[in-house]
């Protein structure tokens, strides 16, 4: 039979235990007191007692079990239990071997005596009923403080950090948020901004690269425009600064609610030219899909990838041979002496994106109107259509307008395919692809002969 000493606090601020050496002091001095020499200490350091597994008490427990423990000297009993059932597992084992508790504080525990048992229920009942109204008083507090406007965060947000207590912007990170909510307000995809920033090597908090689901998170967080939640529901103004207004926020949720399709990175592409290369028949997006080829002597043939015109299925081709040809005259354009022409300074974009969201508003009342029978389907279709081309061509300059760093390293390898093979990206290749030219795919005049002549290649600089 021995002497152990448990002590535990449930939250260690500074990380350097200094109220469970209190406890230790205090436990092993009432050791000495009573004239027992102590074996072995169990300390639960940032372990709370209510929730939550405690290793060393988990450990304590079985050498209970197995009858080596007689005496536990504990600075408290809410440090050894407050929840209910770890005072019955204390009682069964107690029931089966002697077993007596030392406090500090609440004086000596006979767990074999109906007294005792009662007693340290009670105490156990007690600090329960202290943890449900410090819960209580907690809940209370953060109401309180919520309604004051008050942003309580553990992990520091995108664009923000506490100093001395304050809520303080982070300008370069506001001027990233306030970006992506413009474009994306001027029709982007979360898909194409995440990949954009991740173009131009802007991190995340933790340094990372941006995915849709971060994106999609940090712009519908409404702090960002000084809203205060509490539980859901608006409870104040923030007493932090805004990165956006209200009016941008509210245009941000009808954006939102007006888009169908989700965008995942399920959507994300696959393939070079999915979704920049244009169909040469109606001027639609070129898609990539599998393409089954007819069955040879019967027995079905594995499919292979094809781009598609997605709008009309005016035009198919070839992935794996456009990607080659599209690839090969890049690569080549780009290992001429004069390749640094390419490299487009830096350029506003805010313009652009202004006018992006004024023509997709545009093409939105054209709905409205046709809804409303003001407008006929022809005029609609005719509106629409030129709409549709005056806003791929403002993205194609949005997009040629940023993270050119990535361009300059290729231009500037000492082999410029190498570079493009290994060292750039799926989203970097066409990231700059976007920037530099304009595919169109022309309807084949042999459908079983592949001319690299009905692949057109337009060089926008």
């Amino acid at each position: 039979m021995s002497t152990v000493i448990y002590a535990r606090q449930s939250l260690d601020k500074d990380g350097q235990g200094t109220a469970v050496d209190r406890q230790l002091v205090e436990c092993r001095a009432l050791a000495a007191a009573h004239g027992l020499t102590v074996s072995r200490e169990f300390v639960d350091n940032d372990v709370s007692a209510s929730k939550g597994v405690r290793p060393e008490f988990t450990k304590l427990l079985s050498l209970i079990q197995t009858g080596d423990v007689e005496t536990i000297i504990v600075w408290h009993t809410d440090r050894l239990y407050r929840r209910v059932k770890d005072l019955v597992e204390i009682v069964e084992t107690a029931e089966k071997n002697a077993l007596r508790i030392l406090t500090v504080r609440a004086g000596e525990l006979d767990l074999t005596t109906p007294a005792g048992r009662m007693l340290a229920g009670m105490l156990g009942h007690a600090a329960r009923y202290e943890v449900e109204q410090k819960g209580a008083r907690q809940v209370a507090s953060n109401a309180q403080r919520a309604k004051a406007g008050s942003w309580q965060f553990s992990n520091r947000p995108y664009g923000y950090e506490r100093v001395n207590g304050s809520v303080q912007v982070v300008e370069d990170e506001a001027a990233v948020i306030r970006e992506a909510y413009k474009r994306y307000l001027a029709g982007e995809t979360y898909y194409a901004i995440a990949e954009n920033f991740n173009v131009r090597n802007i991190p995340t908090t933790n340094g990372g690269p941006w995915t849709v689901s971060q994106l999609r998170a940090r712009l519908a967080n409404p702090a960002y425009a000084g809203i205060r939640l509490y539980k859901g529901e608006e409870v104040s103004e923030g007493d932090w600064e805004p990165l956006i207004t209200r009016d941008n926020w509210e245009q941000f949720k009808s954006a939102k609610q007006r888009r169908k399709t989700p965008h995942t990175w399920s959507n994300r592409t696959k393939y070079l030219l999915s979704g920049i290369a244009l169909c040469g028949v109606c001027g639609g997006r070129m898609m990539a899909r599998p393409d089954y080829p007819r069955p040879k002597n019967g027995i079905p043939q594995p499919a292979k990838i094809a781009y598609a015109c997605t709008s009309n299925w005016c035009v198919q081709r070839n992935q794996a041979r456009v990607d080659e040809l599209v690839e090969s005259v890049l690569i080549a354009r780009l290992s001429l002496p004069d390749a640094s022409k390419l490299i487009r300074p830096k350029v506003d974009i805010e313009p652009m994106l202004a006018k992006s969201a004024d023509l997709r508003q545009r093409k939105d009342d054209l709905a409205l109107a046709l809804a409303e029978g003001l407008l006929t389907m022809a005029a609609v279709r005719e509106a629409s259509g030129g709409l549709t081309k005056q806003i791929d061509a403002l993205q194609r300059q949005i997009s040629a307008a940023d993270g050119d760093s990535k361009l300059v390293n290729l231009i500037q390898a000492e082999d410029v395919a190498d570079h493009w093979h290994s060292k750039l990206t799926l989203a970097q290749r066409r990231g700059i692809i976007g920037t530099l030219t304009s595919i169109t795919i022309r309807k084949q005049k042999n459908t079983r002969v592949f001319d690299p002549e009905d692949v057109a290649i337009e060089w926008l600089s």
